[in-house]
């Protein structure tokens, strides 16, 4: 239930500097996905449940199987199914003080054309089912429709966003009919599909399905550590003012999904990780999340390996092994959910160039016993150093914040110079006739949210002449 990203945008890495913008707990959206197959027992309910809760986690993401629950015959309609695997899980959930959010999808061979388990079912089947689902578990307070709808893996024959609104429309109709006040939240849409994510919503926003839901599933998995430009975590920010020019500002991102996995080689989700690596990306996570305040979730998958195949990405994206061993990973969530700081790392977008000028410097010539003369001009070479650029700090929509550059100059101590950044943005010309081509150095002390930085950047005199 993961794809991988492709980077959209190249910023140059570097240094800078603002206060740290204000975060909520990470209790209040930290969640980890469970699959219900590695619940099939009482002892593997309680032990994947208490083990979760003493992290302080407070939502689960698990996947409630139509296919399951209404395996051969449409039993719902006569008051029937097979809901004893369902129910163990939610009242395993429920005594650790959990809330699930249960993935509803899976559907049955006989309630879709296709018979495929990732068709989109037909409307009336689906809705009698889905109204019951809610009159058997009203305090659950969340439901995610579906999973990645974008890639044709989960969606066959192939993504088709008229079909999932569709889907949507009837889910809201089940909802509606029953009068649950749970939210709905759209299966989470995730990089690398055959549509991606920015096509996606904008088509299921322009056939009316965003009106349709209570929030908006992303799943921003990306080989990019999380608060560098290039990962799909940075694009969250575009993704809510897309759903603004929807007619949605109000929705809220759901991150239903977002991990890591612990392999010795690169993959689609992350370069190699050692397990101590794993545990910084989730902490970066939180950290950036919880500064969103329209971030509603964050759910890291997934709790427990999914096998011991130490070759396979897919199996190793858990907090904690087969055997329910910590990983560096389970300690970083329960810090996390403690209230332990991360601080990200501020970067810039910056350009630099020097040129040589000609300009009049004003002299005044003296003779004895005579009076003062008219002042003469003289021209004289000097060098001008331009820096200009963006200020990029992950959570902060307009940051203000003093960079602090040591300029090179001929044979003598660089010059200290401070330069103000004002709502992300800056530029300064400095000149003298001592600036030279070379190294320029910036620097930043670190503050609350945020680390400090320092970077080099070669200075180089072009060729013109400004006369």
């Amino acid at each position: 239930m993961r794809r991988l990203l492709l980077p959209i945008v190249v910023v140059l890495a570097v240094l800078v500097a603002a206060p740290g913008a204000d975060a909520r707990p990470a209790r209040e959206i930290g969640g980890v996905a469970l699959h219900p197959w590695q619940l099939q027992t009482a002892d593997a309910r309680e032990r994947a449940f208490s083990s979760i809760a003493a992290t302080g986690v407070r939502w689960v993401r698990v996947d409630m199987p139509w296919s399951s629950i209404e395996t051969h015959s449409p039993a719902i309609r006569a008051g029937h199914g097979n809901w004893a695997a369902t129910d163990a899980i939610v009242q395993a959930a429920d005594r650790h003080g959990l809330k699930l959010i249960p993935i509803v999808a899976y559907t049955p061979k006989w309630a879709s054309d296709s018979g495929d388990l990732w068709a989109y079912p037909d409307s009336q089947p689906f809705e009698e089912f889905f109204a019951a689902v809610l009159r058997r578990y009203p305090h659950i307070t969340a439901w995610e429709l579906w999973n990645e709808p974008n890639l044709a893996r989960f969606s066959k024959p192939g993504p088709d966003p008229a079909a999932f609104v569709e889907f949507l429309r009837s889910a809201r109709r089940a909802h509606d009919s029953v009068g649950s006040t749970a939210k709905l939240i759209s299966g989470g849409v995730a990089p690398g599909g055959e549509i991606d994510v920015v096509s996606w919503i904008a088509q299921v926003g322009m056939r009316g399905g965003l009106k349709l839901i209570d929030g908006l599933g992303v799943h921003p998995y990306s080989p990019a550590f999380p608060d560098d430009p290039r990962s799909w975590m940075m694009q969250l920010e575009a993704l809510h003012e897309q759903l603004a020019d929807l007619g949605r500002p109000d929705l809220t991102l759901w991150l239903t999904e977002y991990g890591a996995p612990t392999v010795s080689f690169a993959n689609g989700y992350a370069p190699a990780l050692t397990e101590r690596e794993q545990a910084d990306r989730l902490r970066a996570a939180f950290a950036l999340a919880t500064r969103f305040d329209w971030v509603e979730n964050l759910t890291w998958y997934e709790f427990r390996d999914g096998c011991g195949q130490a070759a396979d990405p897919e199996c190793n994206f858990g907090l904690v092994h087969t055997d329910l061993s910590h990983k560096p990973a389970y300690d970083a969530m329960r810090d996390v959910m403690a209230g332990a700081e991360t601080k990200l790392h501020p970067r810039l977008l910056l350009s630099t160039k020097i040129r040589q000028a000609r300009v009049p410097l004003a002299r005044v010539s003296k003779r004895p016993g005579s009076k003062r003369r008219a002042k003469r001009s003289k021209r004289v070479t000097v060098h001008r150093i331009v820096v200009s650029g963006r200020l990029t700090l992950p959570g902060t929509p307009w940051p203000n914040a003093t960079i602090f550059m040591l300029l090179p100059r001929r044979g003598k101590l660089p010059k200290p110079v401070r330069v103000g950044v004002k709502e992300g943005y800056f530029w300064a010309r400095f000149e003298g006739r001592d600036l030279r081509s070379g190294i320029l150095e910036a620097r930043y002390a670190g503050s609350a949210g945020y680390q400090p930085l320092a970077t080099r950047i070669q200075v180089v005199s072009s060729v013109t002449t400004v006369r």
